[in-house]
């Protein structure tokens, strides 16, 4: 890519970009929320055209009408938000993608089988006849990435891959890109996170407000200039929330079960306590009933049996499938695109829902726009346009938008899922420093995560999930890698402390 430069309206998405790839090596395409690396792939993809400059392949000049044109000369991308066909099964989504998928299946077992290939190296126990929707947010991520290489791809462009997998998934994912780097292919491999330059990358490639400003062999960087480089400054590990001397509980959750029958694996008795201006982290493997708990925290699933109370107030779905009235919790939902904003609608009706309740309904309310800029310059995402649609955001600044919502106001709970999920650095320290704030003020915290060190580091106590069970409840002082990653395989800890 030679000079490449993207713009949309008065905002430079990519200036005057210049960057190679080469066959049988993993580059790590790295920069902050907003800098620029999605766009500047998805040019190379097809999606948008180049507003100056100039993409190369084999040496020739190529100029992509759609990222059709794009797959036909080998070039494949998985995105951060999945295109799957959620009421379709695994295997209906592959064969939807593959270009030698037969009319009628039926008759077809062979080519079935091919279709399977990369999906039974990728997760052997997945079973393909399961219903995407059905999927945990990982489960769907390796359909995603077996679906493009069934494309034979020569360069392979990961959009975030590992912001959602687990730590073993994540370790399987690094093998199979160097893998794929060791068969010829080209891979770019775009992510916020050290670990994932450190255990796969040959080269590294830095963004920063879509410029390309540093480039290099990953031996010859250290995690600080790494760091350095993408946001312009050194960073600094803050230190967590004050550990309350005794929290009163503000929620409590007694011996609550979920229906079986939702598309999330069911809580089964699962009772905790959280306490005022203390910060519960939950541990698990995705898909063992975190989002079940918290969606019945939310009113947003109906509540088989227990008990859900904040402050002594019923929080279960209401006989009516309605959930109750109350703007004392902040809920931050694990797929924000899907759950958390209408992405038609710009971004100052969006941040705006929390209020719509308390306004008439003909009201014209003339400061929306305004109190919206603030929350966007406030938490920092970008373009910086009240009036863009929110599906035009990239995942990262979506998910800002959402956490700018739920945390500007006064929340006596938050529940936040991932909420740092596909954010950099600096973004992600944000976030935990707003919810720390919240739990500084006496709210209560439960805070489900896939960084495993973030919860060690941070949290008051850890509690673990497996199968919707509740393992156990460990707190910071008696916490380890080791002993909570025991919890979650599912084995029992005697020194356990609910």
């Amino acid at each position: 890519m030679r000079g490449v430069s993207k713009r949309f309206g008065a905002v430079v998405a990519n200036d005057q970009v210049d960057l190679d790839v080469f066959p049988g090596e993993v580059l790590a395409l790295l920069g902050e929320n907003g800098a620029g690396k999605s766009t500047l792939m998805r040019l190379l993809y097809g999606l948008y055209p180049p507003d100056a400059g100039h993409i190369n392949i084999d040496g020739r000049d190529i100029c992509f009408a759609s990222p059709r044109d794009a797959m036909a000369a080998g070039i494949g991308m998985v995105f951060q938000q999945f295109s799957l066909l959620p009421n379709l099964s695994v295997l209906e989504n592959l064969l939807v993608a593959w270009p030698k998928a037969p009319w009628w299946q039926g008759c077809h077992r062979p080519v079935m089988r091919d279709v399977l290939v990369w999906l039974e190296k990728l997760a052997p126990s997945l079973d393909p006849n399961r219903r995407v929707s059905d999927l945990a947010v990982g489960e769907r991520q390796i359909v995603e990435l077996a679906k493009v290489l069934n494309l034979d791809p020569r360069v392979v462009i990961l959009d975030e891959p590992t912001s959602v997998l687990t730590p073993d998934e994540t370790a399987r994912l690094h093998g199979f890109v160097r893998n794929l780097a060791a068969e010829g292919k080209a891979v770019i491999f775009i992510t916020h996170k050290i670990g994932d330059v450190k255990a796969c990358a040959d080269r590294v490639a830095v963004m920063r407000q879509g410029r390309l400003v540093e480039q290099g062999v990953s031996s010859d960087k250290s995690s600080d200039e790494i760091i350095r480089a993408m946001v312009g400054q050194a960073v600094v590990s803050r230190a967590g929330p004050a550990t309350p001397a005794s929290p009163v509980p503000r929620l409590q959750i007694f011996k609550l079960s979920t229906s079986p029958d939702d598309a999330h694996c069911p809580v089964d008795g699962l009772t905790l306590t959280v306490g005022r201006g203390e910060v519960v982290g939950i541990a698990g493997v995705v898909g063992n009933g975190q989002t079940a708990l918290a969606e019945a925290i939310a009113g947003l699933t109906r509540v088989v049996s227990g008990e859900i109370t904040l402050d002594g107030v019923s929080l279960a779905c209401l006989d009516n499938g309605l959930p109750p009235a109350t703007s004392a919790l902040a809920y931050i939902p694990e797929r924000p695109i899907d759950n958390a904003v209408v992405a038609d609608l710009d971004l100052a009706t969006n941040l705006d829902f929390r209020r719509l309740r308390d306004q008439p309904f003909f009201s014209a309310d003339l400061d929306r726009t305004g109190r919206a800029a603030t929350l966007i310059d406030d938490y920092d995402v970008r373009p910086r346009n009240p009036h863009l649609a929110a599906g035009s955001l990239s995942g990262g600044n979506l998910q800002k938008l959402v956490i700018a919502r739920e945390l500007s106001g006064s929340p006596d709970l938050v529940v936040a899922c991932y909420p740092t999920m596909g954010l950099d650095l600096i973004a992600a320290d944000a976030v935990r420093q707003r919810m720390f704030e919240h739990a500084a003020r006496g709210s209560a915290v439960l805070w489900m995560s896939e960084d495993l060190d973030d919860l060690l580091q941070y949290a008051h106590r850890i509690a673990v999930l497996f199968n919707g069970r509740l393992m156990g409840v460990v707190p910071r002082e008696g916490a380890s890698r080791d002993r909570i990653g025991r919890l979650m395989a599912g084995i029992e800890d005697e020194l356990h402390v609910a």
